[in-house]
């Protein structure tokens, strides 16, 4: 299954989310009557009077609605930022020289760059000895990945990596933003028991006061009681929803991290080690319940009856899933992880033989996007060892990776690079420049492939920016670009891939989200694009005109090629700003003729190379660096 396909049966899973939502709501509001229709007959009341009725209903729906409504916002603002921090996450940064952080940072940068995608915030939930991970976000370009202390302490490189691969299927498969909805959707069930609760404690406390002598404080308790006891029937529906949601998806993510990692002695390990007794995956947080369905193991044991309501899979049964000659044994200790010579991936070399790097059977392409392998992963760590130490480091700074950014943009000419000097002198402190001028030279012996994975990995560094720092930032960039008066690919290939995510992450764009699930409506954009990419990748007018021809055919659209003066490149930056709005199976029949039209000619130039990461940057597609395919 391809990333298109995962993402639409993850639009499917939020439909039966919806669904049995509203089941639980109705049963909730059902039950809530019952009990007020009981207390009024026992009062000689009523139990049909409109208001009893009307009263009962309508409370239940507006505490409920209105719960979901308020963490559904409160969760859209933050993001998986959010979620992180409510688990008590630490954010760790890219400068990280603790060992055990560095090499958790180095396993998630190799696989973000294997994937295509940014590389993800990453958290560490100090306070959780226990084995476990999770990630969350509204897409893969949002995305950030948490893990407990005993993680990072207690799995070798292997495991880690097996459990990094678990979340990163969950990132590019399409659990995340479903995962957030529903933490959010559930909490209104939840809130009946949360308020039940509360209203008992206030009970409690008004029957300890002297001054009660009527009996107040027991009213209130037994309210409160009842209305807890209601609570749990939307505590024990939302068990029965996450597990409905769940449960499969973790066993598609262990086959995945296996298949990404050719290795499924990691991710079997880590399982493992979660049975030993003392380790568990268990998180001690107050938010830990809400949260569960997100996390690689249990956390809680809460409503599990035997696993029928547990959100994840029998440990021993996804072990055996992996490794059949598992015998249920668990590890009874564990020894810390040695870090010393595992900071990179041992006894595995590259052999160039990765199929869907090196295959030349192009209209696969959009089959392969999302799919991880370990050559690809092997290729992303080369291309970091590639990187010099000093420019590493730089990297790793946000003052200095403004450096690094406006360096890879200063253009060739002389003459051009001048007046960017000039224009960087005004708007940026002297120490900025100096390093600018300093990592330019640096640039010049480092290959062109590699300058893209670098300006993807500062962009973890940037995000520490404050969003008057970034605005700045932004601006600078667009002045260097506009030196020459005109912006070529490489330039818009770089501001796509790191511009674009930092707006999102700084509230300056909204996530993308879907607007448009017919071609008819994003008609012309789509022939805009097509046209350009015509002219681009082919110098000759008449094979430009049979590639914009074979293309269109593969849409069903009989609209004309657009003459080579209305190409411009504003022109196609707005035109996929809109196609990154389509449904994600229109958007791959988009992707999939886009890329008949570059690929008309059999072969993949450096130049449409960069058209191809552009697109995918703007599409919000994963895309990995092509480059063997040129």
């Amino acid at each position: 299954m391809d990333f298109f396909q995962h993402q639409e049966q993850a639009k499917k899973r939020t439909t039966l989310l919806i669904f049995l939502y509203i089941f639980a709501v109705v049963l909730l509001v059902v039950a809530v009557y019952i009990l007020v229709a009981f207390c009024a007959v026992q009062g000689g009341g009523n139990p049909f009077d409109p208001v009893i009725l009307f009263g009962s209903v309508g409370g239940v729906l507006l505490l409920v609605l209105g719960g979901s409504c308020y963490k559904i916002l409160e969760l859209s603002s933050g993001g998986g930022r959010a979620i992180a921090e409510m688990l008590g996450g630490r954010l760790i940064s890219s400068a990280t020289y603790q060992p055990a952080e560095r090499r958790l940072y180095n396993v998630v940068e190799e696989m973000a760059l294997a994937a295509g995608v940014p590389i993800p915030a990453i958290y560490i939930m100090d306070n959780e000895p226990g084995i476990n991970a999770f990630a969350a976000g509204f897409s893969p370009r949002e995305a950030v990945i948490g893990v407990n202390r005993g993680t990072v302490d207690l799995l070798t490189r292997d495991e880690l990596q097996g459990v990094i691969a678990h979340e990163f299927s969950h990132i590019l498969n399409g659990d995340m933003r479903m995962n957030l909805r529903l933490i959010g959707i559930l909490f209104g069930l939840q809130i009946l028991a949360v308020v039940g609760y509360y209203a008992m404690r206030i009970g409690a406390a008004s029957g300890n006061n002297r001054n009660n002598k009527n009996g107040g404080g027991a009213i209130i308790m037994l309210i409160g009681l009842g209305v807890m006891i209601l609570g749990y029937i939307g505590m024990f529906f939302s068990a029965i929803i996450k597990a409905a949601i769940s449960r499969q998806r973790e066993f598609l993510a262990d086959a995945s991290a296996v298949q990404f990692t050719r290795n499924p002695d990691g991710i079997a390990g880590a399982l493992k080690k979660i049975g030993c007794p003392n380790i568990g995956s268990t998180v001690s947080n107050e938010h830990a319940a809400e949260a569960s369905h997100l996390f690689f193991g249990n956390v809680c044991s809460m409503f599990s009856l035997g696993n029928i309501f547990a959100t994840h899979p029998d440990l021993a049964t996804r072990i055996r899933r992996i490794d059949p000659h598992f015998d249920g044994h668990f590890p009874k200790r564990i020894e810390p992880a040695n870090f010393i010579g595992e900071t990179k991936s041992p006894n595995r070399k590259y052999s160039g033989t990765d199929s869907s790097v090196k295959s030349k059977n192009f209209s696969s392409l959009a089959e392969n996007l999302g799919n991880i392998s370990i050559e690809k992963i092997l290729v992303a760590e080369m291309l970091l060892q590639s990187i010099p130490d000093n420019i590493a480091n730089a990297a790793d700074n946000p003052l200095t990776a403004k450096a690094i950014f406006y360096a890879i943009l200063l253009d060739a000419d002389e003459t051009i690079r001048q007046l960017q000097f000039e224009s960087l002198s005004v708007s940026e402190t002297s120490f900025v420049v100096r390093q600018t001028r300093q990592i330019f030279l640096q640039l010049q012996g480092l290959a062109d492939n590699t300058k893209i994975p670098l300006a993807q990995r500062i962009t973890s560094s940037l995000r520490q920016l404050t969003l008057a720092q970034y605005k700045q930032f932004s601006g600078v960039v667009d002045k260097l670009i506009a030196a020459d008066q005109k912006m070529n690919l490489f330039e818009y290939t770089l501001k796509a891939i790191l511009l674009r995510d930092l707006d999102v992450h700084f509230g300056i764009v909204p996530p993308l989200n879907v607007r448009y699930s017919v071609l008819n409506s994003v008609r012309q954009p789509v022939v805009t694009v097509l046209s350009f990419l015509a002219y681009s990748g082919h110098n000759d007018v008449s094979v430009a005109e049979k590639s914009f021809e074979a293309a269109a055919k593969e849409l069903g659209l009989t609209d004309p090629m657009q003459g080579v003066t209305d190409c411009t490149v504003p022109e196609f930056d707005q035109s996929l700003r809109i196609l990154a709005t389509t449904s994600p199976m229109l958007k791959k029949r988009i992707f999939t003729a886009l890329m008949t039209c570059i690929c008309y000619d059999r072969q993949i130039t450096v130049k449409e190379g960069e058209l191809i990461r552009a697109i995918a940057a703007m599409l919000a597609i994963p895309m990995p660096d092509w480059n063997d395919l040129c």
